[in-house]
């Protein structure tokens, strides 16, 4: 496919540029055992009567962590009917590793995939290099932000657009512990180029219920500068209510 090639390159170069300040701070990078840690969402509604609808989301979040490097894997699916009628479907998949330089400095590879029938592209894959900084990461709260160059191809169905567009890419995650039990998150990711800019933000509360079962409530924006089509527009928006295994 054509984003193979620039994905393997940047992916290449990213490890060139990680290893080069590894080596001469490798003293100064803590190495933690081998961990897996990840998390399950599902939520869903059905209602019943002068109004069909029923919608069902979720999601699987997967962090491998070995010595310096950690992975992880975003999976999600969206799927909403009413009155027989398909009004949502979006699949996305994400894979990023960072690899811990020092000082809560890192470098960073991603790609990510994603088919939103609802977006005017038939599908779009992203990927690009950058580096990244943790602000603050103590046991209550993290701030951690990211930046570097990628990568995008877009198809569009109707009428035929294919994009190939170098972008720059900006985003930053703020994860509060309020209590034992209590926690909040904000991520936001924006991404521009000559032709558009790209804005998703998350904002969630989880809850702890009982042993590793959680319940969340989530609002998601997604601002497109530049539809594919006039028809389309610029903002989506969704509130979830869901339950999350941690494990």
């Amino acid at each position: 496919m054509p984003f193979v090639v620039p994905f393997r390159a940047s992916v290449g170069l990213f490890f060139v540029l990680a290893a080069l300040p590894a080596t001469v701070h490798a003293e100064d990078v803590s190495v933690p055992n081998k961990t897996v840690v990840g998390e399950l969402t599902v939520g869903g509604s059905l209602a019943t009567g002068n109004t069909e609808r029923s919608a069902l989301d979720a999601e699987a979040n997967i962090k491998y962590r070995s010595g310096r490097v950690l992975d992880e894997y975003k999976f999600s699916g969206e799927l909403a009917r009413e009155s027989g009628i398909t009004t949502a479907e979006r699949i996305k998949g994400g894979y990023q590793t960072n690899i811990d330089i020092q000082d809560g400095l890192f470098g960073l590879a991603f790609v990510n995939a994603e088919d939103d029938r609802f977006s005017g592209f038939d599908y779009e894959v992203e990927s690009g290099i950058g580096a990244g900084y943790r602000v603050i990461n103590t046991t209550n709260l993290l701030v951690s932000v990211e930046g570097g160059p990628g990568y995008r191809y877009s198809k569009a169905p109707a009428p035929s657009i294919t994009e190939k567009e170098i972008f720059a890419r900006a985003s930053a995650e703020v994860d509060y512990k309020i209590s034992e039990n209590a926690t909040l998150n904000d991520e936001i990711t924006v991404s521009w180029d000559d032709e558009r800019t790209k804005v998703e933000n998350t904002l969630s509360l989880s809850s702890k219920i009982y042993g590793a079962l959680s319940g969340r409530t989530s609002f998601n924006v997604r601002y497109n500068s530049t539809p594919p089509t006039a028809t389309l527009d610029k903002t989506d928006t969704i509130t979830k209510v869901a339950l999350v295994y941690r494990f």
